[in-house]
């Protein structure tokens, strides 16, 4: 963004600067897949913590098609479905994707479900900054409470 010296006050002696605007920093990815890999090293995600990252991405993924991610085993071998990162700004996804994350959080621990919620919007600041993408489906999204006493919670899990 460049920002131009202002020659004139605006009415009132107001000083006016011009409107940012998000221009692309590069071309956008044909796929959800390849966004999710631009975004793992263009980020700077450190090679330990992209795994983990990369999990997490691929089960929104599913979740962004609007279908309930693996889960178990599964989860951990699982592809991301294919899809344009555009998708990302249909507008009914976001009433979609707090369902299917209300039910994902139900079977899954708070911890799990927070820190893929925490990837996940991560990630698309970063395909937002970009200017891939416009919006962010995860507004209205809210991490789940994490049990009061943990060492209880660790105890009673089988």
């Amino acid at each position: 963004m460049t920002i131009e010296p202002v020659t004139k006050l605006g009415a009132g002696g107001v000083l006016r600067l011009p409107r940012a605007r998000v221009v692309q920093l590069s071309a956008p990815p044909a796929s959800y897949t390849a966004a999710v890999e631009r975004y793992l090293t263009g980020a700077g995600i450190a090679k330990s913590s992209a795994r983990i990252y990369r999990i997490s991405l691929t089960t929104w993924g599913w979740m962004l098609t609007g279908e309930p991610a693996p889960t178990g085993p599964a989860r951990r071998g699982a592809k991301p479905p294919v899809f344009p990162v555009a998708a990302i700004d249909d507008p009914a996804l976001p009433e979609v994707l707090a369902e299917l994350a209300a039910a994902r959080a139900d079977e899954m621990d708070a911890d799990t479900v927070n820190r893929e919620l925490s990837i996940a919007r991560k990630a698309i600041g970063w395909w937002h900054r970009q200017g891939w993408i416009e919006g962010d489906p995860t507004i209205g999204i809210e991490r789940r409470p994490a049990p009061p006493d943990r060492t209880k919670a660790l105890r009673a899990v089988p």
